[in-house]
């Protein structure tokens, strides 16, 4: 929330270049903030963040249709 949100939030667009935050969760197993982001083409991205907000993981989020 608040200063946090903001900053895990422009960390994450800043690594994915642009798009919008769709998501956010603290304490996430794989990192401390983890930020998914919606692209313009509408794929999304996982970010991971550490408790310094630096990028430490970023992977698509792909939906599994089955």
């Amino acid at each position: 929330t608040g200063d946090a949100l903001q900053q895990a939030s422009e960390a994450a667009l800043e690594s994915t270049g642009g798009g919008k935050v769709t998501e956010t969760e603290v304490g996430d197993e794989e990192s401390y903030y983890e930020v998914e982001v919606t692209l313009d083409d509408g794929s999304q991205v996982d970010v991971q963040l550490d408790e310094s907000f630096q990028v430490v993981d970023s992977t698509a989020d792909v939906e599994d249709d089955e």
